[in-house]
């Protein structure tokens, strides 16, 4: 089974054009895979992820050919020779020597090693981990009260919301109810739901918590509105509306009427019920008028009728939101909303007063500066270019920079369609000289002609120097370990010195760039927020992973330049991100999108995981990337919009707007989120040509300008909310 699914991965690599892995490339992935199976907490199991190839044992190098050892005596021989060779790595040999002993069935020597790590290197990343395999495997023993105590150790020494914390938690959990204290180990088992609801953990927590009830039925108020709200955030949908209903039954108070309604109308509708939910929504909405979530479920129930394309019904409903709650945070968004529904329908004199009324009677809703443009846009889509050209043009004069500079490019677009050429290239002009890392003077620039035909990006980055103004055992140990090619470990332990005090912090950046971490790197560049964003650019925007995005984007023909503009936009170069939606890694993959790509590649199909190493999730977003590319003619703005919100929506929009140039079909995107989402990687895809291309293509004169630090939610292909 695990040489097929190592077939599959090779198979796959090689018809996505995968480049050749390097030792080095090899030592990421298996550090990689390290790291996911310690701190999964599956600590008295043997692995079920592919083992690395064992070419690694015959690379001479101890450490790797230890952790690749399938026997316990040559993992243990190898580990020894490592912790000899590399000193500072002393805490990684025993931690290492211990998982071997487990996989051995050798619980005493995995203890004995994992009390010595304690004893010796307190201030080990692995002490966390250490503590909770201790307690596992003294728990094991039947010693119930060493294990409390080794375990209540590890949940307070691990991070909170970390999956190892999570299991340390939940064993807490288990230990508890082992020693008949129910009570705390219900409560334990609704922390770790709490806290990472759409984990396996989180099904474990509720079983145990069921369990305890079956026994004890006075602890667990089943028919709580808490719940209902918690079975909803784990997904089981099911679960939540019987609880909801129940609750609703007991005759609840009307606040948690309102909260129970609410959950049954979430869960009715992701059940497919739709007009249950909304129906629900409706009567919470006339039932408890004076509730909090009213406004909401009413603005929900006419969200869903227009995303149904009933416009005229959720039109009603969005008048009643206004109308009944003015003073709820929802009146602003359901005018908006009738704005959107009337200049869909071209009653643009009705969508100009919608937009016009939510600037006016809700200046500091988060809709207001929108809709201020969004009125004069109306008017440029009415074709009355002269209102529309006055109306953006105060518009720029009064609001957020980045409103102001798309009132100033559709200014730019009414003045030429009235055949002011001359006004039309100055207001285009001062976008691309004063407004140069923006969405819109990519436009302007197109506009005005001044777009070179390519752009060269570098074939090779150099990587830094681990720093030498760190010191310490983490410092030293990250250089070790980086050196030896385990950037994962290498990273572990760079975060332990940007969690120490006084530790300066652009070093940290240069170590976060050293040890291939550039999102870590990234997230630390935004925290430091300098006077002049330019200095961090590189930090801010950098070339992740970039032999790998470099070698697949080329044998695609897709520019490199544009696969790290998506990367940074969907996870911001974090190999272990995933989505509310179940996308995965660097570019967001949807597993049933990977099952698909993976078929035409005609490979077999990738576990899940596979999606988190960083070779395999480029191969895969870059073959998307390519197959989009081609249908799209090479557009990017609809390349862009189908890995946002997926095929079926751009089909629709392209129907629906046929007639209009590129520019505009942009701004006529019906989902909120993808609109935004092709604007932001086009700015990011415009700042990473600017910074790094070769050959030149920067967009206006001078130096490369300082990279914005603006960024918006990262977002996952195919899993656009459909927000109009």
């Amino acid at each position: 089974m695990l040489q097929a699914g190592n077939r599959a991965v090779k198979a796959l690599k090689l018809s996505l054009h995968e480049p050749r892995g390097t030792p080095r490339g090899g030592m990421r992935w298996f550090g990689c895979w390290v790291v996911s199976l310690v701190l999964s907490g599956g600590c008295t199991t043997a692995p079920r992820e592919p083992r690395p190839a064992r070419l690694t044992a015959a690379t001479g190098e101890p450490l790797a050919a230890g952790l690749a050892a399938v026997e316990y005596d040559e993992a243990n021989r190898f580990l020894a020779e490592a912790e000899r060779r590399y000193p500072a790595l002393g805490d990684y040999t025993l931690y290492f020597r211990a998982r071997a002993a487990v996989r051995a069935g050798k619980p005493t020597d995995a203890l004995q090693l994992a009390e010595h790590l304690l004893a010796t290197n307190a201030e080990s990343v692995w002490s966390g981990v250490a503590r909770l395999l201790a307690g596992r495997l003294v728990r094991q023993k039947g010693d119930l009260a060493a294990a409390r105590g080794w375990l209540e150790a590890a949940r307070a020494s691990l991070p909170e919301r970390s999956l190892s914390g999570g299991h340390a938690t939940l064993a807490l959990a288990e230990v508890d109810h082992e020693l008949g204290d129910d009570a705390a180990a219900l409560e334990l088992a609704r922390d770790v739901r709490r806290r990472m609801p759409r984990r396996l953990l989180a099904r474990r927590a509720r079983r145990l918590a069921e369990r305890i009830g079956a026994s004890h039925p006075e602890l667990i108020p089943w028919d709580t509105v808490d719940e209902a709200e918690m079975r909803l955030r784990e997904g089981d949908l099911a679960g939540a509306r019987a609880a909801a209903t129940t609750a609703l039954a007991g005759r609840s108070s009307p606040a948690l009427a309102g909260r129970a309604l609410w959950v049954r109308a979430q869960a009715e509708r992701a059940l497919g019920d739709r007009e249950t939910a909304e129906a629900t929504c409706l009567h919470l909405a006339r039932q408890l008028p004076a509730d909090p979530l009213a406004p909401k479920a009413l603005l929900a129930a006419a969200t869903w009728r227009w995303n149904a394309d009933r416009d005229q019904a959720a039109l009603e409903l969005f008048g009643q939101v206004a109308r009944r709650f003015p003073a709820s945070p929802q009146a602003p968004e359901a005018l908006y909303a009738s704005g959107r529904i009337h200049q869909e329908a071209g009653r643009y004199r009705d969508a100009f007063a919608a937009y016009r009324g939510l600037g006016d009677r809700f200046p500091r809703a988060p809709l207001a500066a929108e809709a201020r443009w969004r009125a004069g846009w109306v008017r440029y889509l009415a074709g009355d270019f002269t209102a529309a050209a006055d109306w953006f043009g105060r518009v720029a004069l009064g609001t957020a920079k980045g409103t102001r500079v798309a009132a100033e490019y559709w200014q730019a677009r009414a003045l030429a369609r009235l055949g002011r050429a001359e006004k039309a290239h100055e207001r285009l002009t001062h976008i691309a000289a004063h407004h140069a890392t923006s969405y819109y003077a990519e436009l302007a620039e197109e506009r005005l002609g001044e777009r070179t035909a390519a752009c060269e990006p570098p074939a090779v980055v150099p990587r830094p120097s681990f720093p030498t103004e760190l010191q310490g055992t983490h410092a030293e140990r990250a250089r070790v370990l980086a050196g030896l090619g385990f950037s994962r470990f290498a990273r572990l332990e760079v975060d332990a010195l940007r969690g120490t005090s006084g530790v300066p912090r652009r070093p940290l950046l240069t170590a976060y760039e050293a040890v291939d971490a550039p999102g870590a790197a990234l997230g630390l560049a935004r925290e430091m927020r300098p006077g002049s964003p330019g200095a961090l650019r590189r930090y801010l925007y950098p070339l992740g992973y970039w032999d790998t995005v470099h070698e697949t984007a080329l044998a695609r023909g897709v520019d490199p330049l544009l696969v790290v503009a998506v990367i940074r936009q969907e996870s911001l170069f974090e190999t272990d991100a995933v989505s509310p939606a179940n996308a995965h890694g660097l570019m967001q993959l949807l597993p049933s999108t990977a099952r698909e790509l993976t078929a035409e590649a005609g490979a077999a199909p990738i576990p899940r995981s596979a999606l988190h190493v960083p070779q395999t999730n480029i191969a895969l977003g870059v073959a998307l990337l390519r197959r989009l590319l081609d249908r799209y003619g090479g557009s990017r703005a609809r390349t862009l919009a189908a890995y946002n919100a997926g095929e079926d929506a751009v089909g629709k929009w392209e129907r629906r707007y046929a007639a209009r140039e590129p520019d505009e079909f942009v701004e006529l995107i019906s989902f909120r989120e993808t609109r935004d989402y092709v604007k932001a990687v086009t700015r990011n895809y415009r700042t990473y040509r600017q910074l790094y291309a070769s050959s030149p293509c920067a967009t206006s004169p001078g130096s490369p300008p300082n990279a914005p630090l603006d960024m918006t939610t990262t977002t996952s292909p195919g899993r656009a909310e459909p927000t109009k």
